[in-house]
């Protein structure tokens, strides 16, 4: 992949044509049907566990999706800050790239409002407590400590998966609530854009980088994705407690570890699995980093 001085503002061309406005979206008046499923079956692993019913599967269908846009919402804590960095490198720079990298932040901004609102619209009906991860500030901090290209490539790699995620699972399930599949189709049109602009970003650091700053930055990529994994579990094992108390039921130890293995195989496929295995990333990371290959392939095969 190389760069071009027009590729940046073709970005901005393209997004500017995709946008949308978050109260075209999600309007305040609206309300979530939760006799519908949020996640289709293909993205979660507890619609094979037999000893629950109909009704806790979808309880848990439920939890699942709505910590799954909380978490985006948290990971976008930190892709805010990166954006806003790299417009602060182009201050004096191209206007183009400026101009995209500004359009990147605003942006993810309204997804974070977006997933927020559904947050709240998700609290008043959903008649009990889910427990999500905290301190999304801690996380971001964590992960901007590590070389700006592997924030980028990290980034690259949490875009793709909103775009296969979207496509692939989500798009054609006629059963899914609407309005969680709206979000997510909204998120994925200026997601879509965003990769670009991270590829770009990736690459222009890339060229610049000594084999040392390569292989830290692979070194990184693996090491953000470690601590996630560890934030994920944590997430499946919330939703055992968020799950009994939507049911009213106390679930045997046997059946909590089950539910909590398949949450987090749930999680860990999304997030990570996902990435690791996606053609296009797997291109990429063949083109620009492939040293990172070989650690690609362990990690699709821990996170399948």
């Amino acid at each position: 992949m190389s760069i071009h001085a027009s590729d940046y503002g073709k970005v901005v061309a393209n997004s500017e044509r995709a946008a949308w406005r978050l109260n075209d979206v999600f309007p305040t008046d609206v309300s979530l049907d939760f006799s519908k499923p949020f996640m289709p079956t293909a993205m979660f692993d507890a619609s094979k566990l037999e000893f629950l019913s109909d009704g806790e599967r979808l309880k848990l269908n439920q939890v699942f999706g709505n910590s799954y846009r909380y978490l985006f919402y948290f990971v976008e804590a930190y892709i805010v800050d990166m954006a806003m960095r790299h417009a602060q490198a182009e201050l004096y720079g191209n206007d183009d790239n400026l101009r995209a990298m500004l359009r990147f932040a605003d942006e993810e901004v309204k997804h974070q409002q977006m997933f927020q609102r559904f947050g709240e619209m998700f609290d008043r009906g959903f008649g009990s407590k889910c427990d999500v991860v905290e301190n999304p500030q801690a996380v971001a901090q964590f992960i901007l400590s590590k070389s700006p290209m592997a924030v980028a490539l990290v980034t690259l790699h949490l875009e793709i998966i909103t775009q296969t995620h979207y496509v692939d699972a989500m798009r054609d399930r006629a059963e899914l609530e609407p309005l969680f599949k709206s979000l997510f189709k909204h998120h994925w049109i200026e997601e879509a854009q965003h990769a670009k602009l991270d590829a770009l970003e990736v690459v222009k650091m890339r060229k610049a980088a000594s084999p040392e700053l390569v292989q830290q930055c692979i070194d990184d990529y693996f090491g953000i994705a470690g601590a996630f994994a560890e934030l994920l579990a944590g997430q499946g094992k919330l939703d055992v407690g968020s799950l009994e108390r939507a049911t009213g039921k106390q679930y045997t130890e046997e059946q909590r570890t089950a539910i909590e293995a398949a949450q987090r195989k749930s999680y860990h496929r999304a997030f990570l699995g996902s990435g690791v295995t996606n053609a296009t990333f797997l291109a990429f990371l063949g083109e620009h980093f492939p040293n990172a290959l070989p650690g690609a392939a362990k990690a699709a095969e821990a996170f399948a």
